[in-house]
């Protein structure tokens, strides 16, 4: 099949370089016009509320062009609404990320019955981890129009680089080992529980990377707000582990670049982290809101550094096997052609 056209909608996307909006959705529109993919856009640049209406216009125009193949929406029901009734024979892809398949339908009857509307006028369903799977398969979701394709990491970039190099690049101490947390500042990201660990620990510290209120905090705590994704390689690299200790996740793209940066990551056992994070192996893993598991936790890396090594070692294996950006991307294509193929027969 020769080169197809994809419409690709989506209500989180980045306005420049910089911007962390969205930042691995505009990866994949890369990868796919590097392979000779024509990617028609409508997407939303802005967090700002504001910003829907002209969306939902572009993702009309869109819909309604006649030039796309196939389409693609990315979060679930924002960017799928306008497609989902417009569509006509063209084939729809809706992609789940996370919350949007494990919090939003379960807050109301209306958001559940959203969801299954949109489950129903899909030709094919893309969760990011086969829990998200699980529970899509719960609204509608039929197991075999249902693929699991994590957004994956680019294991050529994300690279193990010299930790002391990055800590005197960032002014950071040599001589301490540094948990690093990189997400949103808020309760469901676990902040809470995690400052309550720093005050404990005052021998460690704590990186916390990611825009949002900053909390009162001991002194063994560094807030640097949020920090453009072309940096977040560096301040992964120059920390010793990652922690992420939130209640809901799908599967966050930071276990799998800080695993790919052979920096384990300590993790809450919820959504597919559990699908990257192997425990005692690229990680640990310990449940929700549990402030004695993080305590273990951070105890454990701060005194078998040798073991966290080989944990960065073999995580770092697995996402080059399995995880590596470009052989889903591969994957993905061979999914919309198929897709094209059959809704031409």
């Amino acid at each position: 099949m020769e080169e197809y056209t994809l419409g690709l909608f989506a209500n989180m996307y980045p306005a420049d370089e910089k911007s962390s909006f969205g930042n691995f959705i505009k990866r994949d529109v890369d990868s796919l016009e590097k392979r000779g993919v024509i990617v028609n856009k409508a997407v939303k640049t802005s967090k700002l509320i504001s910003a829907y209406p002209k969306f939902f216009m572009d993702s009309f125009k869109l819909t309604r062009s006649g030039e796309c193949d196939i389409f693609q929406a990315e979060y679930i029901p924002h960017s799928s609404f306008v497609p989902a009734l417009f569509k006509g024979d063209t084939p729809l892809v809706i992609k789940f990320l996370g919350d949007d398949g494990r919090l939003y339908p379960y807050k109301n009857k209306i958001n559940q019955k959203i969801i299954e509307s949109m489950i129903k006028r899909a030709d094919h369903v893309i969760a990011v981890s086969e829990e998200l799977k699980s529970n899509l398969i719960k609204f509608g979701a039929i197991p075999e129009n249902t693929s699991v394709f994590a957004t994956g990491v680019d294991t050529n970039v994300f690279i193990n680089l010299d930790k002391n190099e990055c800590r005197l690049k960032l002014n950071l101490p040599l001589d301490k080992v540094i948990f690093i947390f990189i997400g949103r500042l808020c309760e469901q990201k676990g902040i809470n529980e995690l400052i309550d660990t720093a005050k404990q620990r005052p021998n460690m510290l704590f990186i916390f990377c990611g825009p949002g209120i900053v909390p009162p905090h001991p002194e063994n705590c560094i807030f640097t707000g949020e920090i453009p994704h072309l940096k977040v390689h560096e301040w992964l690299c120059a920390s010793d582990c990652l922690i992420l200790p939130s209640y809901s996740e799908g599967l966050p793209n930071v276990l799998m670049e800080s695993l790919s940066s052979e920096r384990p990551a300590i993790t809450t056992d919820v959504g597919g982290c559990r699908e990257v994070v192997e425990d005692y192996k690229s990680g640990l893993l310990i449940p929700p809101k549990d402030i004695s598991a993080l305590l273990t936790s951070v105890d454990w890396i701060y005194e078998n550094q040798s073991d966290m090594k080989k944990m960065g070692i073999y995580g770092r294996e697995v996402m080059v096997k399995k995880y590596e950006h470009e052989i889903i991307i591969d994957q993905i294509m061979e999914l919309h052609k198929k897709l094209i193929e059959n809704s031409r027969q």
